[in-house]
């Protein structure tokens, strides 16, 4: 017989991190089927879910062995391969249902997932693979490799079969920041850079300095592009529209830079299901990046290295390749030092939400109004926040609640709303914990976990997943949680499932990693490890607290 009960979050210890994860869905390690020999590293970017509650998954590995399935696209990496991208979908209750790797010779890696609302999944990374062992295309825009680094967008349908690949890009960088090293690296790649709508078009945000010029081969732009050269930095965000039904010319919809004089960079987009409303996240370093005159603030503040920024664009005719675009709002988001913003989604009423990271005491809180925090005693390191944000009002009034979310050293790469309006946010944080005080508006240097948190405490020195839930109305703190062992742990992505149940993603090296129904319940070997963790949430009327379900036989 199936049992639902509440239950309060316990202590971590490692001899008894197996019997606390009862709340959970499933928690499994993503890693090699069998221990590797030396140094191996495989981690999760993003997670998405459909709307049958089926859980996608996209990331990166340089193991051989991972457990695709008997009848998987790619069954191994490509020669040649130093690091593929891999895509892995999993049943609502976390059994595997097909795993593939993605890739060509060279390097791949999978940063973004969305699901396709008639099946199947969209996955946008970067490659380095060229003519000599290329990624696999089909029906492509771009056939071929332009050089440096270039996104992928590739389509599998629901029983993963691949249906259609394309490369995106020019001669330069596309990815993460052209003055960057490891474009490859884990954390260069942090926000889910895709979206889908209803009608199954795929919006992509991101970065690229191919601006053309001296031969070079431009950045793909449409004629109908908001902005049609790069703004005079080494690179600019970038919002690409495709239409993966079409091939060829045709599934490119639109493509167009997004920038000032400084560098910005695209990390989210998210669409609603008509394709009209499509809204970016990132950041910026330019003093004259776009914003409109309904912006929260339409210029940095004085001495600033960088700010998030947010923008919304209407498109007149979502789909269309004529359409034009409109920016109906658009703001840098931010203090006089350093920010950026991650993760973005749209709330049951369409406002947008946002997170991020910020290291400015004079970040823009709410005047009034619900907040978890809305000061702090100093900021010497990052600190995540959330912000919640009305495009159709001007000003200061535009921004419905701002708050930092507490524990100096950490941020937020990812977020998601439910069907009530509340808001989850996962990310890392080195910080000790604490437990939260209600009412306590001042942010602590302490990670604040409520009392039912699953793991209040994990062992310092290191990083490991925070994961937060924010009532619809911004003014309370309903659950927040550590989510780890005792090495490091990081969460990249987070979906909501139409359940209202919560999937986090990312990368581990913690080899008691807390597990439940797991797909690989035991240490896969090597440095490194993906996670996939689904957390089961009561969708009651918001109370307070987040009640977590507790499933016994």
């Amino acid at each position: 017989m199936l049992v639902i009960t509440a239950i309060l979050g316990v202590s971590y210890s490692s001899a008894h991190a197996q019997t606390q994860t009862r709340h959970l869905v499933f928690s499994t390690y993503l890693g090699p089927k069998t221990p590797p020999t030396g140094p191996a590293h495989t981690f999760a970017q993003n997670c998405a879910s459909d709307a049958q509650g089926n859980t996608y998954v996209t990331g990166a590995t340089d193991v051989s062995n991972l457990p695709v399935s008997p009848n998987a696209f790619q069954p191994g990496p490509a020669p040649n391969s130093t690091q593929s991208a891999f895509v892995a979908k999993y049943d609502p209750h976390g059994q595997p249902l097909w795993c593939t790797y993605l890739g060509g010779d060279n390097q791949s890696m999978g940063i973004g997932v969305a699901a396709i609302p008639n099946g199947g999944v969209v996955v946008v990374g970067l490659t380095t693979s060229d003519a000599s062992g290329p990624f696999p295309t089909k029906n492509a825009y771009q056939n071929q490799y332009n050089g440096n680094t270039d996104y992928f967008v590739t389509v599998f349908d629901a029983n993963g079969n691949l249906t259609y690949s394309t490369y995106l890009g020019g001669s330069g960088v596309e990815g993460p920041s052209a003055n960057q090293s490891t474009p490859f690296a884990d954390d260069q790649n942090s926000g889910n850079c895709v979206a889908v709508d209803a009608a199954g078009l795929v919006y992509i945000a991101g970065m690229t300095d191919s601006g053309g010029g001296s031969g070079a081969i431009k950045f793909p732009v449409t004629p109908n592009a908001y902005q049609g050269e790069i703004g005079g930095g080494l690179y600019d965000a970038c919002l690409c529209i495709i239409d993966p039904s079409q091939s060829g010319a045709a599934s490119l919809v639109y493509a167009s830079f997004l920038g000032g004089g400084g560098d910005d960079q695209g990390h989210s987009v998210a669409v609603d299901p008509t394709g009209s409303l499509i809204t970016v996240a990132g950041y910026t370093t330019s003093t004259n990046f776009p914003t409109t005159p309904n912006a929260l603030s339409q210029t940095p503040a004085s001495g600033f290295t960088s700010n998030g920024f947010v923008t919304q664009f209407l498109s007149i005719q979502p789909g269309s390749p004529t359409s034009t675009y409109y920016t109906l709002y658009s703001t840098y988001l931010g203090g006089s030092y350093r920010d950026d913003t991650y993760g973005i989604a749209l709330d049951p009423k369409g406002l947008i939400v946002a997170t991020g990271r910020t290291r400015d005491q004079d970040f823009p809180m709410t005047a009034s109004g619900p907040t978890i925090f809305n000061s702090t005693l100093s900021l010497t390191n990052d600190e995540p926040y959330v912000v919640k944000i009305n495009p159709y009002l001007y000003g200061t009034a535009s921004l419905v609640y701002s708050t930092f979310l507490g524990g100096e050293g950490g941020f937020c790469t990812s977020v998601g709303v439910d069907a009530r309006g509340a808001v989850y946010v996962a990310g890392e944080s080195t910080a000790p914990g604490a437990p939260w005080v209600p009412g306590n508006l001042t942010s602590p240097t302490t990670f604040p976990y409520t009392q039912n948190a699953l793991i209040k405490a994990l062992p310092a020195g290191s990083e490991h997943v925070i994961f937060m839930a924010i009532d619809p109305g911004g003014g309370n703190l309903g659950y927040s949680t550590y989510l780890g062992g005792s090495g490091g742990d990081r969460a990249y992505g987070l979906a909501v499932d139409p359940n209202g149940n919560i999937v986090l993603s990312g990368l581990t090296s913690s080899q008691d990693f807390p597990t439940k129904n797991p797909a690989q319940g035991t240490w896969p070997g090597g440095n490194q490890n993906a996670f996939v963790t689904k957390f089961s949430v009561n969708t009651a009327p918001w109370t307070g607290s987040l009640m977590l379900l507790l499933l016994a036989d």
